[in-house]
């Protein structure tokens, strides 16, 4: 197939479109707690401190843990479409219910089923992607996607944060609630879980369901059951490389939500300021999911070590000089500049090499299990972010805390551009072995 006609690229555009306003509502139901972070420490009606605010968001990234562990499955077996909708809606209520709490074991059982939600996202879009689109696009689909998560979130920490200029932070979840819970009504109605479900598809565009559900057919694993394929899975050293090395990038990802109270205590801005500063990071991730789908496809293997390699030191540089900011004294206006700055290339750094590597190799190596794989694999990166919360909430709340914290992501930095580097080698030179001899005879 060379070419693809009007009504395949129509078709191709609304599913995109739909994911991504979809994913979108998720990322906004998940980061409005971390904007709202500084307000709810301020609300003298709350017993909230930096620990058990961390508490919190430990408790959500249980939930990601727990749908990781579960919502690969259900995508897998009831179709990425209807799990995607389910999963935005179940969001949105659980949001809108959070606004309205004061108690912290409330918080900590929202928060969880609130990203429990959100996490059957990816698995779900996986499945979406597999059936509709074909593999040479997977990567700049993915772009896609992230590029609308990015986007969700600068928006939120933007225009959430402004808001908190005029209302409270419980109306942030109920704004937050409300359009989400407008976005599962209408996704319905554009969302297809097949291409013949348009019903205006052109030649071409069944040519390219054709060539999708015959190498959905040839792949290893396209015959094997769920044990089956998770036998393949940790039996491969692959596997194991993404899973840890994903891990320690979601770590690095837990610092933009605690972004606002470690601008707001380190600079003693107001809580809508801290907000807006912190939008360095997502926005510097914006900027390099937008591009990195396109430039990965374009990409060959040999040459994408080396890309998100560099990326990856990158990151460590930022967090090294972070850390010499709160050593040496520049000013606290140049300094806050300079943060501001750094944030900005180190969610720019991290971005590409946690989305795009580890949503490719899952499809390419997954199949039709490739819901399942993704939430394994995810499953890995949200049980260390859930304990870094935890642990990095309890280290910031001590005298001078920030620092060690700090140091805790430089570690991990070094730790996650080893893995990574070590996975996208190990891919390169298999890429073009065929792993049939990992099936069980």
């Amino acid at each position: 197939m060379n070419s693809l006609g009007t009504p395949n690229i129509r078709w191709e555009m609304r599913i995109v479109i739909s994911m991504c306003l979809g994913y979108g509502m998720l990322m906004l139901c998940r980061t409005v707690v971390g904007v709202a972070g500084p307000a709810m420490l301020a609300d003298p009606a709350l017993t909230l401190d930096t620990a058990t605010f961390g508490a919190i968001l430990g408790w959500g990234t249980a939930g990601n843990l727990t749908g990781k562990l579960t919502t690969g499955v259900l995508a897998d077996k009831l179709g990425g479409s209807r799990v995607f909708i389910w999963a935005v809606a179940l969001a949105a209520i659980a949001t809108f219910i959070f606004g309205t709490l004061s108690t912290n074991i409330t918080f900590f059982a929202l928060y969880f089923l609130t990203v429990f939600a959100k996490s059957a996202g990816w698995p779900s879009m996986a499945n979406i992607i597999r059936v509709g689109f074909v593999q040479a696009k997977h990567g700049r689909v993915w772009g896609f996607i992230a590029t609308s998560s990015r986007i969700s979130s600068v928006a939120t920490t933007l225009l959430v944060s402004s808001l908190l200029l005029i209302m409270s932070w419980r109306g942030l979840f109920y704004m937050a609630g409300a359009l989400a819970l407008v976005s599962a009504i209408i996704l319905p109605r554009y969302l297809k879980s097949s291409m013949q479900g348009s019903g205006k598809l052109a030649a071409d565009a069944q040519d390219s369901t054709e060539t999708i559900s015959s190498w959905s057919k040839d792949h290893p694993l396209s015959k094997t059951e769920t044990r089956a394929a998770i036998r393949v899975f940790i039996s491969n050293p692959r596997f194991w490389l993404i899973s840890l090395g994903v891990s320690s990038l979601a770590v690095l990802f837990e610092f933009q939500v605690f972004l606002p109270i470690y601008l707001s205590e380190t600079f003693s801005l107001m809580p809508a300021q801290a907000g807006m500063a912190s939008s360095a990071f997502p926005l510097g991730c914006l900027v390099a999911v937008f591009s990195g789908g396109f430039i990965y496809d374009k990409l060959s293997k040999k040459n994408i070590v080396y890309t998100m390699s560099a990326t990856l030191i990158v990151a460590v540089l930022c967090l090294l000089s972070l850390r010499l900011l709160g050593v040496y004294d520049f000013g606290s206006g140049l300094e806050l500049t300079l943060t501001i700055g750094l944030i900005f290339v180190f969610g720019f750094a991290i971005s590409p090499a946690y989305y795009i590597p580890m949503s490719v190799f899952s499809i390419g190596f997954g199949g039709k299990h490739c819901g399942l794989l993704v939430g394994l694999i995810d499953a890995f990166a949200y049980f260390g972010a859930m304990m870094f919360d935890f642990i990095g909430g309890a280290v910031a709340n001590k005298e001078g805390g920030w620092e060690d914290f700090i140091l805790i992501l430089i570690v991990t930095s070094m730790l996650a551009t080893i893995i990574m580097t070590t996975f996208l080698y190990l891919d390169y030179r298999d890429s073009e072995r065929d792993f049939d001899l990992a099936l069980p005879s």
